[in-house]
């Protein structure tokens, strides 16, 4: 009798021990540490002559802006954007602006020395008009690579940068050359990087 008493409590005690061994938290793997989110931007303003209803013109602002994002250890962005961006302010006070946000083919290389964005979308206008953009923007770093740290787990690089390309409008050509924008920032490259 003791002898069964002994193997129940042996037992009860190996599974009472199972059990809690199931409840501890499982620990997080070290490839889950280590992933990081990464977003690389460049960005490029241009000045556009616009002409107002009343006949005056005026300099309409052009933003290019390109964005690719993944999470390591991936090293693509599976569909990257280019934001197209207009707007230009009349002496009335009137205005005229559109977007887009569209899929674009965007290649860079090591260390943020160059970015190409290429491709096309539809813009919607704010009459609620829908229109064709087209872009091929190439950016190439002039400056030297700058790292600042955010805060704990967040970095960012950047470089200035030259900015080149050429956008459409439907069928018209709106730059078609280097950014230009006089007071708005620079050209640049940047990545920023989130554990």
């Amino acid at each position: 009798m003791r002898s069964t008493t002994r193997r129940l409590r042996s037992t009860v005690i190996l599974l009472t021990s199972f059990l809690g061994l199931l409840a501890l938290p499982t620990p997080v793997s070290s490839a889950a540490e280590k992933s990081l989110f990464f977003e690389e931007t460049a960005s490029a303003f241009w000045e556009v002559p616009y002409e107002c209803a009343d006949g005056s013109t005026v300099q309409a602002t052009l933003l290019v802006a390109s964005t690719r994002d993944f999470t390591s250890p991936e090293t693509e962005d599976a569909d990257p954007t280019v934001r197209v961006q207009f707007q230009a302010v009349c002496p009335d006070d009137t205005s005229f602006s559109w977007i887009s946000i569209a899929p674009a083919t965007i290649t860079s290389t090591s260390n943020l020395k160059s970015v190409t964005a290429t491709g096309s979308g539809i813009a919607r206008d704010n009459l609620d008009q829908l229109h064709e953009v087209t872009f091929d923007v190439t950016w190439t770093a002039v400056g030297p690579l700058v790292k600042t740290v955010n805060g704990p787990g967040s970095t960012r690089k950047q470089r200035e940068a030259t900015a080149t390309g050429q956008v459409t409008f439907d069928g018209e050509v709106l730059v078609d050359g280097p950014a230009d924008h006089s007071t708005r920032p620079e050209p640049f490259i940047r990545v920023d990087i989130e554990r």
